[in-house]
C-alpha cells in the first residue's frame, strides 16, 4: 500500500513538473512575442507593464493562468513580419491580426495551429501564396485574409476543410481556376473572392453550397454561363458576378432565389433580356444590371419589386420604354437609366416613387415633356436626363424639390424661359441646361439660387444683359458662351472670390474689359472669345496668379500686350488672336515657362519676334517676321 503512494506522488511530481514547463514555455513565447512588437509599445501599454501578466495583456485569452486560446489585436499598428512566435502557441482557437500592418508571407509554420478555427489576417501586406499547411487545420470555420497581396493558387486541398463557414480572400492577386472542391464545402455560409485573377467557368459544385448566404465573385476574370444549378442556394442573400466575362442569358433559375436581397451581375457580356420572372424576388433591394449588353423589352413584372431600393439598368441596349410599372416600386430611392437604349416618354407613374433620391435618365431617346407628376419627388437629390430629346418648357417641379442638389437637362429640346421660381429648390448648387432651345433673359432668373455654385446655360439663345447678381452667388463654374448675350460686362461681375472657371464666349458683349477683372483672385479659366470688346487689355489681369487659361480672340482689343499678362506664370494656353493688338511682343512672355498654345495672330503686332518666344517654339517653317509655330499652332505677325 505504501509502495502504491509513493509511486502516486511521483507521479504527481512529474505531472507538476511539466505542467509547470509547460506554462514557462508559453509565457516565454509571450514574452518572445512582445519583444516583436516592441516598436508598437505605445498601442500595447500593459504588455509593457511589470505589473500585469501576460495573461492580462489586451488582446491576450488564456484558459486558466498560461494556456494562450486567443491573440486578437485587430488595428494595432505592429508594422512587422508575421510573427513566427505565433505558430507555438499550439492551443491556439483564435487568431485576429486584421490592420496590423503586417509583412512578408504567411509561414507554413500555420499549419501547427491544429486547434485553430478563426483565423483573421486581412487588411495587411502579406505577400506570396496561401501556405499548403493552411489546408490541415481541420478546426477552420472562419479563414479572412481579404485585402492582402496574396499571390498563387486555390489548392483542390480546400476540401479538407469541411468545418468552414466564412472564406473570404477577396482583394489579392489570387489566381488560375476555382477549384471544383469548394463545392464540397457544404457549411460554407459567407463565400468572397471578389477582385482577384480568377478566370474559367463558375464551377458546377457550387450548388451544393446550400447553406450558402453571402456569394461575392466580382471583378475576376471569369467566363463561361452562370451555372444552372443556380437555384438550389436558396438561402443566398447576397450574390454579384459583376465585372467578369460571362455570357449567355441570365438564367431564369436566379429568380427563384427568393430570400435575394441584393444581385449584381453588371458589367458582363450576357445575351438576351431581363427574365420576365424577375418580378419573384420579392426581397430584393437591390439590383444592378447595368453593361450587362441585355437588350429586349423591360418587363413589367419588375414593378412587382416592391421591397426594391436600388436600381441601375444603364449601358444595356433595350430599345424599349420603361414601363409604367417602376411606379410601384414605392420603396425605390435610386433609379439609374443611363445610356440604355430607352425610348418613348418618361412614365408619370414615377412621381409614385416618393422615396427616390437619385434618377439618372441620361443619353437614351426619351421625348416629349418633363411629367409634372415628377413635382411630388420631394426628396430627390440629383436628376439627370441630358442628352435625350425632351421638349416643352421647364415647368414648376424643380421649384417643388426642396432636397434637390443638382439637376442636367442639357441636350436635349426644352424651350420659353428661366421663371425664377426655380431658386425656391433653395438647395440647388449645380443647374446643367446647355444646348437646348431656352430663351429670354436671365436678369432675375438666378438671383434667389443662393447656394449655385455650377450654372451651364451654353448653346442657349439667351437675351439681355449678364446680371451683377451672378457675382454674389457661391459660383465656380459660370458657362454663358454661344448665347445672345449684350451689352457692357458688369464690373461687379469680376469681384466674385469663388469663381473658377467663366466662359463667356460667341456673344454680343461689348465695352471694355472692366479693370476689376484683377479681383478674380481664385480663376482659373478665362473665356471672353467672339464678342465685340474693344479698349486695351486691362493691366490689372496680372494679379490673376491662378490663371491657366485665358482666351480673348474674336473682338476689338487695341493697344499693346501688358506687360503684366506675363505676371500670370500658370498660364498654359494664351489665345489674343483676331484683334487690332499693337506694338512688339513683351520680352517677359519668357516668365510663361508652363505655356504650351500661344496663339497671337491676325492682329497688328510689331517688330521682330523675340528670342525669348522662339526658344519655345520648334521647327518654325516660316520667316520670323510672319509666321511663329508652336507645337502646331502658327501665330500670324505682321512686321
Amino acid at each position: 500500500m505504501a509502495q502504491k503512494d509513493g509511486i502516486s506522488l511521483l507521479i504527481l511530481f512529474f505531472c507538476f513538473i511539466a505542467t509547470s514547463t509547460f506554462a514557462e514555455f508559453y509565457i516565454n513565447n509571450l514574452y518572445a512575442l512582445r519583444h516583436t512588437v516592441a516598436e508598437s509599445k505605445g498601442f500595447l501599454q500593459d504588455w509593457f507593464n511589470s505589473e500585469t501578466h501576460p495573461c492580462n495583456w489586451m488582446g491576450i485569452t488564456c484558459e486558466g493562468r498560461d494556456t494562450v486560446v486567443a491573440i486578437e489585436l485587430p488595428s494595432v499598428p505592429l508594422r512587422v513580419p508575421f510573427p513566427l512566435c505565433i505558430t507555438a502557441f499550439r492551443s491556439l482557437g483564435r487568431l485576429n491580426l486584421s490592420r496590423c500592418d503586417l509583412s512578408g508571407m504567411i509561414p507554413e509554420a500555420l499549419g501547427d495551429l491544429q486547434n485553430l478555427q478563426y483565423l483573421d489576417l486581412s487588411n495587411n501586406e502579406l505577400t506570396g501564396p496561401m501556405p499548403f499547411s493552411l489546408y490541415g487545420l481541420k478546426m477552420l470555420k472562419e479563414i479572412v485574409i481579404d485585402r492582402n497581396r496574396l499571390s498563387g493558387q486555390l489548392s483542390p486541398a480546400i476540401a479538407h476543410l469541411q468545418n468552414l463557414t466564412k472564406l473570404l480572400i477577396s482583394n489579392n492577386n489570387i489566381s488560375g481556376e476555382l477549384p471544383l472542391e469548394l463545392g464540397s464545402l457544404k457549411n460554407l455560409e459567407v463565400l468572397g473572392f471578389h477582385q482577384n485573377r480568377f478566370n474559367g467557368s463558375i464551377p458546377e459544385s457550387f450548388s451544393n453550397l446550400t447553406r450558402l448566404f453571402h456569394l461575392d465573385a466580382s471583378k475576376n476574370k471569369l467566363t463561361g454561363s452562370i451555372f444552372p444549378g443556380i437555384n438550389a442556394l436558396q438561402n443566398m442573400q447576397t450574390l454579384d458576378f459583376s465585372s467578369n466575362s460571362l455570357v449567355g442569358p441570365i438564367p431564369n433559375e436566379i429568380t427563384h432565389l427568393k430570400m435575394l436581397e441584393y444581385l449584381s451581375l453588371g458589367f458582363n457580356n450576357f445575351t438576351g433580356g431581363i427574365p420576365k420572372e424577375i418580378g419573384n424576388m420579392k426581397h430584393l433591394k437591390k439590383l444592378s444590371l447595368c453593361e450587362c449588353n441585355l437588350s429586349g423589352t423591360i418587363p413589367w413584372s419588375i414593378g412587382s419589386l416592391r421591397s426594391l431600393m436600388e436600381l441601375d439598368i444603364s449601358g444595356n441596349h433595350f430599345n424599349s420604354e420603361l414601363p409604367a410599372s417602376v411606379g410601384d416600386m414605392g420603396n425605390l430611392t435610386v433609379l439609374i437609366a443611363r445610356n440604355a437604349k430607352l425610348i418613348g416618354s418618361i412614365p408619370k407613374e414615377l412621381g409614385n416613387c416618393k422615396k427616390l433620391t437619385l434618377l439618372r435618365m441620361s443619353f437614351n431617346g426619351f421625348t416629349g415633356c418633363i411629367p409634372e407628376e415628377l413635382a411630388g419627388l420631394e426628396f430627390i437629390a440629383h436628376f439627370e436626363a441630358e442628352d435625350n430629346k425632351l421638349s416643352g418648357t421647364i415647368g414648376d417641379w424643380i421649384k417643388k424639390w426642396g432636397n434637390v442638389v443638382s439637376v442636367n437637362l442639357a441636350n436635349n429640346k426644352f424651350n420659353g424661359s428661366i421663371h425664377p421660381t426655380i431658386c425656391e429648390a433653395k438647395l440647388l448648387r449645380s443647374l446643367d441646361l446647355h444646348c437646348n432651345y431656352l430663351t429670354g433673359s436671365i436678369e432675375e432668373a438666378f438671383e434667389g439660387c443662393k447656394n449655385l455654385v455650377h450654372l451651364d446655360l451654353q448653346g442657349n439663345n439667351f437675351n439681355g444683359g449678364i446680371p451683377e447678381y451672378l457675382a454674389e452667388l457661391p459660383l465656380t463654374i459660370l458657362e454663358l458662351s454661344y448665347n445672345r448675350f449684350t451689352g457692357v460686362l458688369p464690373g461687379k461681375l469680376f469681384e466674385s472670390s469663388t469663381i473658377l472657371e467663366m466662359n463667356l464666349n460667341n456673344n454680343m458683349l461689348t465695352g471694355h474689359i472692366p479693370d476689376s477683372i484683377g479681383k478674380l483672385h481664385s480663376v482659373q479659366m478665362l473665356k471672353m472669345g467672339s464678342n465685340f470688346l474693344e479698349g486695351p487689355i486691362p493691366q490689372a489681369v496680372g494679379a490673376l496668379e491662378n490663371l491657366t487659361e485665358i482666351s480673348l480672340d474674336g473682338n476689338r482689343l487695341s493697344g499693346s500686350i501688358p506687360q503684366e499678362l506675363f505676371n500670370c506664370r500658370n498660364l498654359v494656353m494664351l489665345n489674343l488672336s483676331s484683334n487690332n493688338l499693337t506694338r512688339p511682343i513683351p520680352r517677359s512672355i519668357s516668365q510663361l515657362t508652363s505655356l504650351t498654345v500661344l496663339v497671337l495672330s491676325h492682329n497688328q503686332l510689331s517688330g521682330s519676334i523675340p528670342a525669348e518666344v522662339c526658344g519655345g517654339f520648334t521647327n518654325p517653317t516660316h520667316p520670323d517676321s510672319e509666321y511663329v509655330q508652336h507645337h502646331g499652332l502658327i501665330s500670324h505677325i505682321t512686321g
